[in-house]
């Protein structure tokens, strides 16, 4: 019988990962921090921001296995141990449900049903020129497995206009792409569209900021599915002040729920959705979480390792 823990701060999805895992192999128990279970069993824990001193107490733990793509919240960790090897999931199903979101908002962008929505409660008749595909700019930032996801179903939805941003050089055929801190500006230079879908880092946190929303054309759209720091929530409030930016869908926030004083709660300019632009299904992504533990009991190396150093 293999043990397995999982480490988060509540026990939600507890029962779907039980059911979905006991599918593949019956002989894998998923205990809660709520179950007795004995330290010394756990090889592997299922992690989504872990709570303080349990890393201790696991003295044979060999993986940490992050519950979604993203690993920032476990580097926030402070007892998390420093050289413990961090699994991400890499799930189609994920990169699908981001690709929909985003291209939910370059719709509401492209065809200005923002403006409309505001134009309604102002009970005002107020038709916007159109756009059009070939001239309409897009500015992906991140070029990761949900990146390139969702510039593929842009482009399937007739968008050809679609330049990346990531931290190091890729060559994309059909794609204009920029890296590195000295292309960022001009990756954003006259853009109608911004989407944030980068990991969190050091180097990242409040890329979302006045020097980058100046790059763009007045009345841009941006769209925020990453994470929270990575915008200054100032310098957007400043932006949608200023015109340079018309509207704003944002699921991610740095502080989660996002609290009722927030102002962006008031602001008609931006629309707020609460962190579901892509979630994780177990019953796609239990089979990569058990091919781990097999390869953690083989001695193997994880699938879908993070960079330690590079925290991503």
């Amino acid at each position: 019988m293999t043990h397995l823990l999982y480490l988060t701060e509540n026990d939600r999805g507890l029962e779907r990962w039980r059911t979905e895992i006991a599918k593949i192999d019956p002989n894998i128990t998923l205990h809660s921090l709520n179950d007795p279970y004995d330290p010394d069993t756990i090889e592997v824990v299922l992690a989504w921001k872990p709570p303080a001193g349990i890393f201790p107490k696991l003295t044979r733990l060999k993986l940490i296995q992050s519950l979604g793509m993203g690993v920032d919240h476990l580097f926030k960790t402070k007892d998390r141990p420093p050289t413990m090897p961090i699994a991400r999931i890499i799930d189609a199903d994920m990169a699908n449900q981001m690709s929909e979101y985003s291209l939910y908002g370059a719709l509401t962008a492209f065809r200005n049903f923002h403006h409309y929505r505001a134009a309604k409660a102002r009970a005002e008749w107020a038709p916007e020129p159109r756009n059009f595909h070939d001239e309409f700019a897009i500015g992906i930032l991140g070029y990761g497995e949900l990146g390139r996801t969702t510039a593929e179903r842009l482009r399937q939805n007739g968008f050809p206009n679609i330049r990346i941003w990531s931290r190091t050089p890729k060559a994309i055929p059909s794609l204009k792409c920029y890296a590195g801190k000295e292309e960022l500006l001009s990756f954003a230079k006259n853009l109608d569209l911004l989407i944030c879908l980068l990991p969190l880092t050091a180097e990242t946190e409040s890329i979302l900021n006045s020097r980058l929303f100046d790059q763009l054309n007045p009345n841009a759209y941006l769209i925020n599915a990453a994470r929270g720091e990575h915008l200054n929530h100032a310098d957007l409030i400043a932006a949608i002040e200023s015109k340079q930016i018309s509207g704003a869908l944002l699921d991610v926030f740095a502080e989660e729920p996002l609290p009722k004083t927030d102002p962006f709660w008031t602001i008609p300019e931006i629309e707020i959705t609460p962190h579901v632009a892509a979630s994780t299904n177990p019953r796609t992504a239990a089979a990569q979480v058990v091919e781990n533990i097999r390869r953690v009991e083989a001695g193997k190396k994880a699938l879908n390792l993070v960079d330690l150093k590079r925290t991503y």
